[in-house]
């Protein structure tokens, strides 16, 4: 996900205000206050949100509904990267289809992830309405972070049968990761650049398998893993190492901005809502290259261990390792 995408989803998220202006009102699409432009914020997030679930269909009817209260539409269509690599329908809803002389206002925009287009958003106007710049501009907003999350959910499907790849999340196994690890350490090394490893366990997982078996327990991995992604630059890797237990790979990266990085997966996380089971946590423990260690391993053991006292000093915090490496 590019920076710009991610600080759009960031956006929407929290609900603030954005520079093209957006929210409308529900009678005539006119710009609204504050409380319109975070009621048209907070679905377009939902939307997002939905798209990330791993609840087929029924998410899907989340986000096409969230996409009708956003934008104060009678229909919206969605269409994605298939597997020919044409972009193709996906899904509809609302008052989608049109009959002879209904000649209501309709926009169709490019959903993005980078420079690849990953799919297309087609919006149909109430009867007798047009588009306002404001909706206009909502709608411009909306397609960065939509296709921030559609390209990340498409891109993760596709590789879960890869090998090297996790067949429940679609991402990098632990073989890859410490792969991986092992080429950025060398990189790191000849050129004297930091590095950093996060090591992320979701708090309480055990007990959400028990209470609602392992396929909603799969379904949030798939979730979580979607979030990290979106959380995260192109350049880093995340990858799940078994059970609940991801790992970050955070090139260029000292322990300061790895502790914000890692404190901002948990945060998006706990601000995430995940289908059937709520909200939840994680924990993390961060280590840096060259300060906590020269070797794969060692760093991961350095991470895990931090993660270790953020677990036991009570869960939903992120702790640095307190080792210091002796050359």
């Amino acid at each position: 996900m590019n920076p710009t995408s991610r600080r759009r989803v960031t956006r929407l998220r929290r609900g603030d205000r954005t520079p093209d202006r957006p929210g409308t009102s529900r009678s005539g699409g006119h710009p609204g206050g504050a409380a319109s432009r975070r009621r048209a914020s907070r679905s377009l997030w939902a939307a997002c949100e939905a798209l990330l679930s791993a609840a087929e269909p029924r998410s899907l009817r989340r986000a096409l509904g969230a996409l009708q209260r956003a934008f104060g539409c009678d229909g919206v269509a969605l269409h994605a990267l298939g597997p020919s690599g044409d972009i193709e329908p996906w899904c509809a809803g609302g008052a989608w289809r049109t009959t002879p002389g209904d000649l209501r206002d309709c926009v169709s925009v490019p959903l993005l992830r980078g420079d690849e287009r990953v799919g297309t958003l087609d919006l149909r106007a109430r009867a007798g309405e047009r588009w306002h710049p404001a909706q206009l501009g909502l709608i411009r907003t909306a397609a960065g972070a939509l296709g921030a999350a559609l390209g990340a959910r498409l891109e993760l499907q596709r590789l879960r049968h890869q090998p090297g790849r996790d067949p429940v999340t679609g991402l990098p196994d632990a073989r890859a990761f410490h792969t991986r690890l092992g080429e950025e350490l060398a990189r790191a090394r000849r050129h004297g650049l930091p590095l950093a490893v996060v090591a992320v366990d979701l708090d309480h997982f055990a007990a959400l398998n028990s209470r609602y078996g392992r396929e909603a327990g799969d379904a949030v991995l798939s979730e979580a893993a979607l979030v990290f992604k979106l959380t995260l630059r192109e350049s880093d890797l995340v990858a799940r190492l078994g059970g609940d237990g991801f790992a970050v790979v955070l090139p260029e990266t000292d322990a300061g901005p790895a502790l914000r990085c890692a404190d901002r997966i948990r945060r998006a996380v706990e601000e995430h809502r995940f289908a059937r089971v709520g909200p939840l946590s994680v924990s993390a423990g961060v280590a840096a290259s060259p300060r906590d260690g020269m070797e794969g391993v060692e760093l991961l053991s350095r991470a895990e261990e931090a993660l270790a006292v953020a677990k036991k000093s009570g869960r939903r915090r992120v702790m640095a390792s307190a080792h210091a490496h002796v050359h």
